[in-house]
């Protein structure tokens, strides 16, 4: 990280006499700003930095993923993240970085402080539940990551702590939370997080059910570790989000660029984006049934999917999607569209004007971000549940309610402060829901249930956006190279394929990690990375600790 500001401050103040210090420091009080802001003003602006951070780069995550790819006649370099490669000497990547160290770091620390002076209980363990989410995005994303010396005041260096010291880390911080989210002794004079919080609008149950929901995450990616056991998996989510309305969403008002959805239309982020063949075929019968026909098709696919001009000419409806390193592979009227029109609702794009029903599903400008949902959840407990291998049909349960939650979602309408983020303009029919959840793409089986079948619905219940959590579950099965940890029979993502030409930097290897934000780490902390074997061209496919036994 770059050097502490507070530290050159320090040695700006040896310069001065200690006389002339309170003369010369008072240009910096400006009488028309709080010098001292209350934890209220400062809370949002946490908020928003999820956004920023885990959006931003969501463009680049999306495609080592293959939720997307890179439109044909980019160039060269603009497809080098569908190749598993990365931009040197770039900050493209680093946003999450950014949002750990810069967005979010002394800001929930300052929260934290002030908070606990104050008795304001609630605003302290929402603080110390995003300060637990950021770290464990960090690390899930770059691996070896700042942890101990974070923000230390003084130094040029800030050293490295291991993936394992930042995972007992988060759960600390977790502890943390849940201690003060259940404090009740407020003083009550202050500002409640009600106020501010346009998430849960200040109800400490959901931030804990949030909380646990971050612990569920962590100690399930720990699927391969030796002490791995997935009951505590499984003990975490029930207390997590109970229903789709303790989702952890993020709005946004849509009335102007500044408050509009990063990835919708108006802000037009994502203009050579196109879906990638991968989500068509989950999606369109061809990968979970094995026949791609009408009568195989999900029909979440036209409320999430573009379909190209041609919506009738192909068994599918007219959905197509681009390969990774390749781009769209279909021309005349098959070429695919921007994900959030197709050629029943057209460019959504009209200048100058907001119009929050334009779009689709949540690349609209007045969606929302989701950031954590019942649905994954559930995903969660059916995978720990099938790699206990002790009640196959509790697992598929759980496997079937995540499908449903999904449904769910999409078909959601009512979001928080009373924000209207219509996904669609109509809802999905009960009977197509019961159709498919009874239907042949979804195995109705406990006993033939697979690992796969689990990991592929909850890839489509993240499509979009949980771009890490996915990553993360690809990463932990080694892409499409371990079997059913329960059956041995089949790769896990047997359906996910490899690009077929990887960038030359990676020697051969898919991408495990992220490297850090360039314009710190590879500017001002070089001596950090070089133990690590960070300056190594190759660095980026060094295998996570998490995903190792």
């Amino acid at each position: 990280m770059k050097k502490s500001t507070f530290s050159i401050a320090i040695l700006a103040g040896l310069m001065l006499t200690a006389s002339s210090c309170k003369k010369w420091l008072d240009v910096n009080q400006d009488p028309d700003t709080p010098q001292s802001p209350g934890v209220a003003s400062v809370f949002p602006t946490q908020l928003a930095a999820i956004s920023r951070g885990v959006q931003w780069d969501g463009r680049y995550l999306g495609k080592i993923i293959q939720n997307w790819v890179t439109n044909t006649g980019r160039a060269t370099t603009e497809f080098t993240w569908d190749k598993h490669g990365y931009v040197s000497a770039s900050d493209a990547g680093g946003d999450i970085w950014r949002m750990t160290y810069y967005g979010m770091g002394r800001n929930l620390d300052y929260i934290i402080k002030v908070g606990e002076e104050n008795r304001q209980w609630d605003y302290v363990g929402a603080a110390w539940a995003l300060k637990a989410y950021s770290f464990q995005m960090v690390t899930d994303y770059s691996g070896e990551a700042i942890f101990s010396e974070a923000f230390k005041d003084e130094g040029t260096s800030f050293k490295y702590d291991t993936q394992e010291e930042i995972y007992m880390g988060v759960r600390r911080y977790c502890d943390s939370a849940i201690k003060y989210l259940d404090k009740t002794d407020y003083e009550p004079t202050t500002v409640r997080l009600k106020t501010t919080d346009y998430v849960y609008d200040g109800d400490v149950t959901k931030w804990k059910k949030f909380v646990y929901g971050l612990l569920a995450r962590n100690y399930n990616n720990l699927s391969n570790k030796a002490g791995f056991d997935p009951m505590v998996v499984v003990d975490y989510v029930n207390k997590a989000m109970g229903s789709n309305n303790d989702d952890f969403l993020l709005p946004f008002d849509g009335t102007k660029t500044d408050d509009s959805n990063f990835f919708g239309p108006s802000r037009d982020n994502l203009t050579h984006f196109r879906q990638s063949a991968f989500i068509v075929g989950l999606m369109d019968g061809s990968i979970l049934v094995g026949n791609r026909d009408s009568a195989s098709r999900d029909p979440r696919l036209p409320h999430m999917l573009s379909a190209s001009k041609d919506t009738s000419g192909t068994k599918n409806g007219g959905y197509n999607g681009g390969i990774p390193g390749t781009g769209d592979p279909n021309t005349g009227n098959k070429v695919i569209s921007q994900m959030w029109q197709d050629s029943t609702t057209g460019n959504p794009r009209i200048s100058g004007v907001f119009i929050p029903t334009l779009g689709k599903y949540i690349f609209r400008d007045k969606a929302v971000q989701p950031v954590m949902t019942y649905a994954e959840m559930q995903f969660i407990k059916a995978e720990a549940l099938y790699r206990s291998n002790t009640d196959m049909m509790a697992a598929h349960t759980a496997y079937k309610a995540g499908i449903k939650a999904h449904f769910d979602f999409i078909n959601r309408t009512v979001f928080p402060r009373g924000n209207v983020a219509v996904f669609n303009t109509r809802a999905i029919p009960a009977v197509e829901v019961n159709g498919y959840l009874n239907g042949v793409a979804v195995e109705q089986n406990p006993n033939d249930l697979r690992l796969a079948d689990i990991m592929l619905q909850k890839y489509i219940a993240l499509w979009g956006w949980g771009l890490l959590e996915t990553w993360t579950d690809l990463r932990k099965n080694h892409y499409n190279f371990d079997l059913d940890p329960v059956y041995h029979d089949a790769p896990v993502y047997n359906a996910w394929t490899p690009p077929a030409t990887l960038e030359t930097a990676n020697q051969g290897k898919l991408a495990y990690r992220v490297r850090p934000r360039f314009n710190s780490e590879y500017v001002w902390n070089v001596d950090a990375l070089i133990p690590l074997g960070g300056m190594n061209s190759d660095y980026h496919t060094y295998e996570m600790w998490f995903s190792k036994p």
